[in-house]
Formats: structure tokens, sequence, C-alpha cells
């Protein structure tokens, strides 16, 4: 690749400067040398030969029969962790503050604990996801928390109730992360998108159906248990029964899926190689920890996470209690609630069909259901004081379009961060603000201001505005990433399998070289 005189004479960047001094520091080797190359996949990637093209059909072939075996327990899976999340918004309608004595600030503390254990188990997590098997950890994780669900049911107190929802996010903390890194190393990079957005579109379409059951459970009566507790056995039983599954049924990678022969596994293997990111390393590098915290990408995704997430921690769990304001029913307002999930996840639905048809459409997804939200929340809090009760509710629903956001979010880390290290440590910040969000968000929810929350409602609608602004500077700052690296060391043709620099991008991601080390490595909008 040839570089023109002024670009050889330009002034290398600060962050550049930077990791060509870890890279040294850490012993990467000429990008011509194979001798580095530490991918858990690469005897297999060599087995299928290293120029070999891919067949089209064959790698379309390979990518439906790990949608046909694999993406039904993805999808019930991490469903199930959403509303495992968002029971709690259910119990507190089916006398749940009642029976454990809540009183003041009570409930916005046990809302907020959950998000405690989740940013404090972060680093651990990270850590797991990236040592062992990413499909074990997984499974483990949702077989524990599922116990834990089981433990809300014994709980009598303000403490015991404490307790469950923090182990519930130490439990819970491995597996956003863990689906990214999961969902890469299955699919390509224009792949991704699709499906991260198909299991994320689960969240409203498991919350639609668990609002249905909770709400049947409120009419139920047991000697022995209250409704509420019902609810976190139904949900308990359901968490252990699906970690049992995915720990017999899926793979941890394509080299060791059952239901693929050797020649599906080269190319499944070939396959996610094109994304530069190589498939899988079990080395922790603390340079790719340096690196992540040092890039410009972190810090747009850490601030849009961190807003966003400050609405998603009020609405999750008061949101139906603003809700039943406007019906004025309890548990009417379960039900009704459902219209906010299939208004996320119809459009989350719809993204994903233009995802497959189109590129560069994850910072457009950051960024437009924002819009939506905004109107919606703008007419709930304007007409807080007047009818049109039915054109509220709609309202509301659409304040719900902000969840479209989050799998959009997740994709960019999929796709946009090379180096296995770096990528599960952007995982790790991701998250670790998405629980400082969520911690921030409930206390927005003040008692003194029930049951309209006018003060919380107002904070939201400012966190949604600049949320988009971030989004829309995120995408112009890939923008400009990519026209200068373009500038500094050629166009590179990312869908051209035949372009040689671009298999030479392959192996330096084999090399698990980032994607800042990696000069083949373009960023997707």
């Amino acid at each position: 690749m040839e570089m023109t005189d002024s670009d050889t004479r330009s002034k290398t960047p600060d962050l550049d400067i930077e990791v060509r001094k870890i890279s040294e520091e850490e012993g990467v080797q000429n990008e011509d040398s194979y001798d580095d190359i530490k991918d858990e996949n690469f005897d297999l990637f060599k087995e299928g030969g290293l120029n070999d093209e891919i067949d089209q059909k064959e790698s379309t072939r390979v990518a439906r029969k790990f949608d046909y075996h694999m993406m039904w327990i993805l999808c019930t899976l991490y469903g199930i962790n959403y509303v495992d999340k968002a029971a709690l918004g259910w119990a507190v309608l089916l006398n749940f503050k009642e029976d454990l004595n809540l009183v003041g600030d009570d409930y916005s503390w046990v809302s907020a604990i959950f998000y405690f254990g989740y940013l404090g188990a972060q680093y651990p997590a990270s850590y797991l996801l990236q040592r062992f098997p990413v499909g074990k950890v997984i499974s483990i994780s949702t077989l524990l928390w599922g116990v834990i669900m089981f433990g809300h049911i014994g709980c009598t107190n303000y403490a015991g109730i404490l307790v469950c929802r923090f182990l519930l996010g130490v439990f819970e903390a491995p597996i956003s992360g863990g689906f990214v890194l999961f969902t890469s190393l299955f699919y390509t990079r224009k792949e991704q998108v699709t499906r991260t957005m198909f299991w994320g579109s689960m969240q409203g379409i498991f919350y639609v159906i668990f609002s249905f059951i909770s709400y049947g459970l409120g009419f139920a009566h047991n000697s022995h248990l209250s409704e509420w507790q019902m609810v976190y056995l139904v949900l308990g039983l359901c968490s252990i029964t699906v970690a049992c599954i995915w720990l017999v049924m899926i793979p941890d990678s394509p080299k060791n899926a059952r239901f693929l022969n050797k020649e599906e596994k080269i190319i499944a293997i070939k396959r996610v190689s094109q994304n530069m990111m190589g498939t899988k390393t079990s080395d922790w590098k603390y340079s790719q920890m340096w690196e992540c915290t040092l890039d410009p990408k972190t810090w747009f995704l850490v601030a849009f996470i961190v807003l966003s997430m400050i609405p998603n921690g009020g609405l999750t769990n008061f949101g139906t209690l603003v809700l039943s304001d406007i019906v004025h029913n309890r548990v009417q307002s379960i039900a009704i609630s459902v219209g906010s999930s299939f208004f996320s996840s119809g459009q989350m639905l719809i993204y994903s069909y233009f995802a497959s048809r189109h590129n560069n459409l994850r910072t457009i997804g950051m960024s437009c259901p924002l819009l939506l939200a905004i109107a919606g929340l703008s007419a709930v809090y304007a007409t807080e004081d007047h009818g049109a009760k039915w054109g509220r509710v709609f309202a509301y629903w659409m304040i719900n379009s902000y969840a479209v956001v989050w799998p959009f979010t997740l994709s960019i880390i999929g796709s946009n961060y090379a180096g296995h290290t770096k990528r599960a440590t952007m995982s790790m910040y991701l998250l670790i603000f998405f629980s400082v969000g969520n911690i921030i968000g409930p206390f927005c929810f003040i008692s003194a201001d029930a049951p309209k929350y006018t003060k919380a409602l107002a904070t939201n609608l400012g966190c949604f505005c600049a949320c988009f602004a971030i989004a829309v500077c995120f995408r112009l700052y890939l923008v400009w990433e990519n026209k200068k690296r373009d500038a500094k060391y050629g166009v590179v043709q990312l869908e051209d399998v035949k372009n040689e620099e671009r298999h030479e991008g392959v192996l330096n991601g084999m090399k698990d070289l980032t994607d800042i080390q990696n000069k083949d490595f373009r960023y997707v909008l």
C-alpha cells in the first residue's frame, strides 16, 4: 500500500503514538509472520487455505444453520434476562411494597441495588468472558441468577430483598457483554447487527408475554404465596430451564459445533475472520485495556449510554406507577403497559430488516428512535393535568422507543472494536456506565413527587435530547476517522474479499491486533 509524501510527513496523532509504543512493548511481530498468531481457531483457518475465497452460497448456508440451531435459544435467554429485571415493576403493583413493609425511598434502593451488584461484577465478568468459553460463562451465570430468583420468594423484609437484588445483579453481569462476544464468534459484521437487533427485540416480546402472565397472577389466590411471589417462581423456573438447554445445546465456538461438518466449520471460521477481529484468544492484554481507555470512541459511547440509562433505570421500575396514574388501576396498568413493548420490539424488527439490506445504519439506529421517545415524553409531560387518557397512554408507549438504541449500541462494540481484550474492556466500560445510569435513574423518581413524577419526566427528557446530539457527533467522528485512515493508508474496500490488503487485514485480526493497530480496519457506521 503506497502512501503519499504528504502522508509520510504528516504528524502521527498522539493516540497512534501510544498504540505503537504498547505494540512494541507487547512484542507484536512483523505482519508477514504467522508465529505470533495465537487465535484458537487459526489451525482450522489454515486448513481451509490462507488465500482461498469463500463461496457466498456456502457462507449463507452456514449462517442459516447457526440461526436454525442457536438463535431461538439466544432469543429466549436474552428475553428471560430482561424480564427478570423488569419483574420488580410488576411486583410493586401486586402488594410487594406492602408485604415487605417498604416505605419512603426504600423501593428506589431496592431498584438501584441491583445495579450496584451489576457494576461491581463487571471486571470479573469481562475477565471470565475473555479467559473461558463465552457460552459456558453465560449458561452458568443464567443458572445462578435463576436460583436467586427463587430466593426472592423467601424475602420477608427490606434487608432480605436488598441482598437478593444485589446478587441478581452480580450473576447477570456477564450476559449483555457475553452476548456481544458470542454473536461476533459466529456472524460477520454485516450479519451481527441484524442478529443483535433480533435477540434484542426479545426484551419487548418477552415483556409482553410475561406482562400478561403477571396480569393473570394478579387475580390468582394462594394461601402460601402472594401474587408477586408467584411471578418470581415462574421466572426462576424459566431461567433455570433455559440455562440447562443452553449448556447442552449451544457450542462455545464454530469449531465445536456438533451440527457442522468439517468443511462447514472451516467456512464458519473463514467467514468471521473477514471481520478483521480474529475469532478467539484467551490472553488478557493490559495494553489493549489502556488503548480502549484512550480511544475517543469509548467516551462517546460511555456518555451516550449513561445518559440513556438514567431514564431506563427509572422507567423500568416506576413506569407502571406512572401509567397507573393515567389509568387509575394498578393491575390493569400491567396489561396496558405491553403497548410500549410492542412499540419498541416492532421498531427493532423493522430496523433489523433494513440493516440486513443496507450498511452503516448503526448510528442512525442510535439516534432516530430517540426522536419518537422525545415526542412521547414531551406529550406525557405537557398533558399531565389534562384529559385525553388514551392519547397519553399512546404517548407513554412512544417513550419506549429509546429501548431500540441499546442493541444498536451493543452492535457498535461487536463491529468496531478489534482486539479481544479491547472488545471485552469496552463491554466492561459500557456495562459499568449502564449500571451508573440505572443507579441514578430510580432516584429521579422521588416519593414526594408521586404520582405524576413531573421532575423525573423533565430530567428524562433532557437526557434523551443529549443522547441524540451525542449519537450524531459519534457518527461524524467515525466518518472523519475513516477518511483519515484512507488518506494515511489508502482506501480499503471492506466487501472485496479478493483485495490483497483485506487478506492482510484478516491475518492481522488473527494476530489479535486492535482496530487502531490494524491499518486495514475501517469503522462501520
